[in-house]
């Protein structure tokens, strides 16, 4: 008797023990499942900010490339008015050279104008006449307008 209860308490303990066992295999199973499915809402949630991280790349490179594009057209611009001005610069230059340069010419005519008309007082003074005074007819660099009566 004691053996027909023992023999029935282990026939009754393998279906627990299968049961568990199952039970334990179920929850195992869930347990992955729930961690695989948290797993695919990461990537998904990771998928997702790459996603957006990507598109607000392109938006900023879109954005960056046209403010290189403006900058680079201003800077031709810029270029083109150096070039402009540098040339205005050489061409008033020039002009400023060829100026001083025919002020001297003047200058030297002036002085030789001078010498002359120091000679020609002078030769008027050997020859007995008299010259007109220098402040009436003369003065440093005046043309000579003869007296208008």
């Amino acid at each position: 008797m004691l053996t027909d209860i023992l023999i029935q308490v282990a026939i009754g303990a393998v279906p627990l023990g299968v049961a568990y066992l199952a039970f334990r295999s179920a929850t195992d199973a869930n347990r992955k499942t729930h961690q695989t499915a948290l797993l695919q809402v990461e990537r998904q949630a990771e998928l997702e900010r790459s996603k957006v991280d990507a598109e607000a790349f392109l938006r900023a490179k879109t954005i960056y490339e046209d403010a290189l594009d403006q900058l680079e057209k201003q800077l031709t611009r810029m270029q083109s008015q150096a070039a402009q001005v540098s040339t205005d610069l050489a061409e008033e230059q020039n002009a400023s050279t060829a100026m001083r340069d025919q002020i001297r010419r003047l200058q030297a005519q002036i002085r030789a104008l001078d010498r002359t008309v120091v000679t020609l007082r002078t030769q008027l003074l050997a020859a007995g006449l008299s010259p007109a005074p220098t402040s009436e007819t003369t003065g440093p660099y005046q043309l000579r307008h003869p007296p208008q009566e």
